[in-house]
């Protein structure tokens, strides 16, 4: 080949990548656009340079180095001391993890949940006392929390960017805990339009409550004891079954990632966890909790404590 035709191909190519064209074998700018060829051939929207693609999983985002934690989110979590010294006797391990993997501002009101049904006061995280229905004192929790602000302005990262999708988390703090548990119970936050899918997802709920929540989980008894104490507290629940997209039933989901390999894995619409506060705010729902609350996680505590009762969990 020679120079010429090399030089010519070489320039058709960096033509083509900044938008020139070959007259005559000379580089040409192409045409300018016209507001008639703009409407004709629209433009993608150009996306802001702090703004990325959702993160696939929790390492992804923690390596990340524009998101930094503290700053950015947080993790919390408090596993609970034991110890079985005694020959002669048998002093159970932690049965029970309960998760907020969205919680802060990603899915709002579900950190100070989770921190209830583990039997904590979401406002000095002192244990509460007694802890109602069964005098135990507490259960272990995890949560991963966003803590970023209203966005001001384009590209602004929100708490949004920071959801992972459940069956994605790989915290390996998180799945320890649940891993070591016979029972894992996990919190969420819906939109009362989500309970509402049809096919292909599964039937839905043709005119769900507002304040409602959705039980799912592959822990049938589980679920059931929670459907059953929630709606002994005049709180409409639903079997997750109904909406399985929102059911929780993937063996990766941290829920069922437990000893049992199955657990329980709670959708409350955006209703009823406001209706659990008296400051919907990330700073006021820690110390503004209703009666709706106490009812809720109490209802959820007697489920857990009705679980860990049963013969088949005697040997945890």
């Amino acid at each position: 080949m020679s120079e010429t035709r090399r030089r010519s191909i070489l320039t058709a190519f960096t033509g083509a990548a900044l938008g020139t064209g070959l007259v005559g074998g000379q580089a040409v700018a192409a045409p300018r656009t016209t507001a008639a060829t703009t409407a004709a051939c629209p433009t993608v929207p150009v996306i802001p340079a702090t703004r990325r693609t959702p993160f696939v999983t929790n390492t992804d985002l923690y390596r990340d180095p524009q998101f930094t934690e503290g700053t950015h989110y947080a993790r919390r979590y408090k596993r609970q001391a034991r110890t079985d010294a005694d020959l002669a006797a048998s002093h159970p391990f932690t049965r029970t993890t309960v998760l907020a993997l969205h919680g802060g501002g990603i899915e709002p009101g579900t950190s100070e949940i989770a921190l209830g049904i583990a039997g904590y006061d979401p406002a000095t995280l002192a244990p509460v006392v007694p802890v109602p229905p069964d005098g135990r004192a507490v259960h272990d929790y995890w949560m991963f929390e966003g803590l970023l602000g209203t966005p001001t302005g384009p590209g602004d990262p929100s708490n949004s960017d920071l959801h992972i999708t459940s069956t994605r988390c790989d915290d390996l703090v998180a799945l320890s805990m649940a891993g070591g548990s016979a029972n894992v119970i996990s919190v969420h936050g819906c939109n009362v339009d989500q309970l509402k899918q049809t096919v292909p997802q599964g039937p839905g709920i043709p005119n769900p409550a507002v304040d409602s929540v959705l039980v799912g989980g592959l822990n049938a008894t589980f679920k059931a004891l929670l459907i059953q104490e929630l709606g002994l507290a005049n709180i409409t629940a639903y079997d997750g079954d109904l909406v399985p997209a929102l059911a929780g039933t993937d063996p990766d989901n941290p829920c069922n990632r437990g000893l049992l390999r199955q657990g329980a894995q709670l959708e409350l619409t955006l209703g009823l966890r406001k209706s659990m506060f008296g400051t919907f705010t990330r700073p006021g729902r820690p110390g503004s909790t209703t009666a709706k609350f106490g009812h809720f996680v109490n209802a959820c505590r007697s489920a857990i404590h009705q679980m860990e009762q049963r013969t088949d969990q005697a040997h945890y």
